[in-house]
């Protein structure tokens, strides 16, 4: 099973406007004279190798994440990052689409118009959807007004399929079950588990209900798992003035990756306003709270073997790993 994440950024697409861009430019260029880089070319050479930072950018498109095993192709959500998921699907001449809706907010919608294999005849795509009234709200973008083609001229054969929370449904022995997230309207995670690896994703999700019993039946779906894919839009103090918009911060992330044994947490759903510096700055703060934690859990830890603690990193756009071959390591030490 793999993961490959088409979109990181929450609310809204991130832009890197000129002046960002120069910035980034500046502070790589500086960390290359501190690595003792003296040309152009090795400077080039550097950032092509990661060299000198990997990501150069946490992202812009707005949440997509895909999961590949075997011949099936599953997408997470149809933020912008799904269209640029056109190009390769296109290229490899794939017709068919299964696409998994946690909630239908704007930013998780937004990029389906401009998904290619929507306008093909022959295509076959299947919606999944928890939330009762999802193929209106999907169909309303296009209604000629909110984007020119109309919902009865696309070319693809469009399903849609409601399922039910906690009750699995497979394909080619990958099983996916569904559980509750806290955020406004309501959101759905998704649990995936194939020939013994486990991701889930939860976003968006505030994780009000934090304790084991309050996340009662959903506790199951952070245990025993291999990574997780966490809503962690906001630094903790910014969490306090955002009560009940739905969004979490990777310390809490970290405290249930601790308290439940979750091998490796990716944090994701990046603010549009947040800078690399400001992702940096909350992936060291991340790291450094799963230092002053991890002694309680030590023993869990011990038993993993991985004494160290759960893995953290933080998502970008063009992120992928491949979970039998789980190399995953903090981004920064």
């Amino acid at each position: 099973m793999k993961l490959h994440m088409w979109g990181t950024r929450g609310s809204l697409p991130r832009a890197i406007d000129h002046k960002t861009f120069v910035n980034l430019v500046d502070k790589y260029a500086k960390d290359a004279e501190k690595a003792g880089l003296s040309t152009i070319s090795e400077f080039r050479n550097a950032i092509r190798d990661g060299d000198l930072s990997t990501p150069l950018v946490y992202g812009g498109n707005t949440t997509c994440n895909e999961i590949h095993h075997k011949n099936s192709r599953i997408f997470v959500d149809m933020g912008t990052g799904f269209a640029d998921a056109s190009s390769e699907v296109m290229a490899q001449g794939r017709t068919e689409f299964h696409i998994f809706l946690t909630h239908l907010h704007w930013d998780h919608i937004m990029g389906m118009p401009f998904f290619v294999p929507l306008y093909i005849p022959g295509t076959k795509i299947t919606i999944y959807h928890v939330h009762p009234h999802a193929p209106e709200y999907v169909r309303i973008q296009f209604n000629g007004i909110n984007f020119p083609v109309k919902w009865a001229k696309l070319g693809a054969s469009i399903e849609f399929k409601q399922i039910k929370p906690y009750v699995p449904i497979s394909f080619d022995g990958l099983t996916i079950t569904p559980f509750s997230l806290d955020h406004p309207g309501g959101s759905f995670g998704y649990r995936f588990d194939a020939e013994g690896c486990s991701l889930a994703i939860g976003v968006d999700g505030e994780y009000k209900r934090f304790t084991r019993s309050d996340l009662d039946r959903d506790l199951p779906f952070y245990q025993n798992l291999d990574v997780l894919v966490f809503d962690g839009q906001y630094e903790m103090d910014e969490l306090a003035s955002r009560y009940d918009w739905g969004h979490c911060s990777p310390p809490i992330g970290v405290e249930l990756a601790l308290r439940e044994g979750i091998r490796n947490i990716i944090m994701t759903h990046h603010d549009p306003r947040a800078s690399e510096d400001k992702e940096r700055s909350m992936l060291t703060e991340a790291i450094d709270y799963r230092s002053t934690k991890l002694a309680g859990y030590k023993a869990i830890w011990q038993d993993l073997k991985q004494p160290e603690g759960p893995n953290i990193l933080l998502a970008y756009d063009g992120m992928e790993f491949d979970l039998k071959k789980l190399t995953i390591r903090d981004q920064l030490k």
